[in-house]
């Protein structure tokens, strides 16, 4: 199934979000599913919410002129929802994507990726959502809540698009880092990019088959390099980042407990909050 599904919504994250869809929707030659998904409460819940407010439970008309108003919002999100969706599309087949399908969705948003996600072979998300510039320096909680529940490879993008020339493969032996590895050694996404692939951990005979594994999978491919350093994974990440003009970074996604994770961070999270530039996450 060679589709992506890219996630929109009333953010500046919407157009690195099409950027990104349309440079992998070329290389893999796949078809793209715009979804824009609008939460809203029902209107009789909203009347009943607001039925207690103040005392206007007491005063009909003034209850269906505020009911009245949120049908009238609910209108509205529609309508900005189908031109955002319409310049979406318009700005991939600039990029030359040819099919394109658009969705408009109301209910949950985690649930209606997840939902969606059955008929794609990847999800591409903005890394914050439309709160964006309220919360700098922090992770969408829904972005963190797709990373989860997803099956496919999800691509959380960064504000500003760049073309991947150098890929990093942060490789721990671990099972979703050993997907990330066959997935960029056979697929057209890495074709002609050049690609590190990084071990955080001790100087181990463990660690050495390891990376010995991970490089046999780039038999005959030209421009993939094994790098291993000791210390901190998300300092250690960063810094080969920024030697190496690391554009996309690839790894598993959440290896530990949700609850651990709560605790003591995520290297996942670390990267997708702090990173400047875009992840490809395998479950």
């Amino acid at each position: 199934m060679n589709r992506l599904l890219a996630c929109l919504d009333i953010s500046q994250y919407s157009q690195t979000v099409c950027e990104h869809a349309g440079w992998a929707a070329t290389r893999l030659g796949a078809s793209v599913e715009l979804l824009h998904v609008i939460q809203r409460k029902d209107e009789i819940a909203a009347q009943q919410d607001l039925s207690g407010t103040i005392g206007l439970g007491n005063r009909p008309s003034l209850m269906a002129e505020i009911v009245a108003l949120k049908v009238a919002e609910g209108k509205l999100a529609g309508q900005q929802g189908e031109l955002l969706l319409q310049a979406a599309a318009e700005q991939l087949r600039a990029r030359g994507v040819t099919e394109i399908e658009t969705t408009q969705r109301e209910g949950g948003i985690v649930e209606t990726i997840i939902d969606r996600e059955a008929f794609a072979s990847m999800v591409v998300i903005g890394k914050r959502g439309a709160q964006a510039d309220f919360a700098k320096g922090h992770l969408g909680s829904k972005v963190e809540r797709v990373v989860r529940q997803s099956n496919k490879p999800v691509m959380v993008c960064t504000r500003v698009f760049k073309t991947p020339q150098r890929v990093a493969i942060a490789f721990d032996g671990g099972n979703s880092s050993r997907k990330a590895i066959e997935y960029a050694a056979t697929s057209p996404l890495f074709a002609d990019v050049d690609i590190d692939i990084v071990l955080v951990g001790s100087y181990t005979d463990k660690h050495t088959a390891q990376l010995d594994w991970a490089q046999s999978q780039f038999t005959g491919k030209a421009g993939v390099k094994a790098i291993q350093r000791e210390g901190n994974p998300d300092a250690v990440l960063q810094q080969v980042a920024k030697e190496r003009g690391i554009d996309l970074f690839v790894m598993g996604a959440y290896g530990h407990s949700p609850l651990r994770n709560m605790l003591v961070g995520s290297t996942t999270t670390q990267m997708i909050r702090s990173g400047q530039m875009s992840v490809l996450l395998f479950r």
